[in-house]
C-alpha cells in the first residue's frame, strides 16, 4: 500500500505541518513533548516570526531558519530540519539562537527583560558520534556545581540515523515525533493511525 504521506524531513512539507497559523496547534504539542527543561510550563500559544534574521551590518550575514516563533511569555523557539550532513551545524545552531537573542534588544530596553532562546532541531544524519543516545538535551552548567544559573540559551537535538525502535514499540511521545520523522515518507494510513491513536 502506498503512503498518502509527504516526507516531514521535506523543507515545504515541514514548514507546512509545524509553520503555518492554520497548524500552530501541532507545533506547540511538537514543542511540550520535546522541551525538557522548561521551568514556567508547557507552551500553550505560539506567534509566528520572521524567519530571515537580518543582520545588523550589511556585511553580516542573512540567517533563514526553518521556524521561529514566540510563546505568551516572550521566550523565543527555533526549529531547524536538517537533511544534509554538515560541518559545523551546532555551531550553526548556537549562532542562529544568538541572533534570535539580540534581536530582542531595542534601544531604552534592559538587559534583564531578554528571554531564553530554545533551539530544536531534526537532522537525519549523526552529529555527536560518541553519544549512544538518539536525543541530546545542551543547557550551560556551571563546571564545579553543575548548576544552571545562565538559563537562557538550550539545544535539543534529534539524530534520526540512530533511532532504531518500529512502530509497535515506541512508548514515549518523543519516540512517537522521531519515529514520524524518520518514517513519515513511507507511513501507511494504518500506522499512522496506530501511532497517533493515544
Amino acid at each position: 500500500m502506498l503512503s498518502k504521506f509527504l516526507d516531514p524531513k521535506n523543507d515545504a512539507a515541514f514548514k507546512r505541518i509545524f509553520g503555518t497559523d492554520k497548524n500552530k496547534d501541532i507545533l506547540i504539542h511538537f514543542l511540550n513533548d520535546m522541551i525538557v527543561f522548561k521551568e514556567d510550563g508547557p507552551i500553550e500559544e505560539v506567534t509566528f516570526l520572521k524567519t530571515i534574521q537580518d543582520p545588523e551590518i550589511f556585511a553580516q550575514k542573512t540567517s533563514i531558519v526553518d521556524i521561529l516563533c514566540r510563546d505568551a511569555k516572550g521566550n523565543s523557539y527555533i526549529v531547524e530540519m536538517q537533511v544534509a550532513s554538515e560541518r559545523g551545524f551546532e555551531k550553526r545552531a548556537q549562532y542562529y539562537a544568538s541572533k534570535a537573542y539580540i534581536s530582542q534588544m531595542h534601544p531604552g530596553e534592559l538587559y534583564q527583560d531578554l528571554k531564553e532562546v530554545i533551539f530544536l532541531a531534526i537532522a537525519n544524519f549523526v552529529m555527536f558520534p560518541n553519544k549512544a543516545e538518539y536525543k541530546s538535551d545542551h543547557i550551560t552548567l556551571d563546571r564545579k556545581t553543575l548548576e544552571n544559573d545562565l538559563k537562557d540559551f538550550s539545544y535539543t537535538f534529534l539524530e534520526l540515523p540512530k533511532f532504531n525502535k518500529d512502530i509497535d514499540h515506541l512508548s514515549t511521545m518523543t519516540e512517537k515525533w522521531t519515529y514520524f520523522f524518520k518514517h513519515g515518507e513511507e507511513t501507511t494510513e494504518e500506522d499512522f493511525l496506530k501511532l497517533i491513536k493515544k
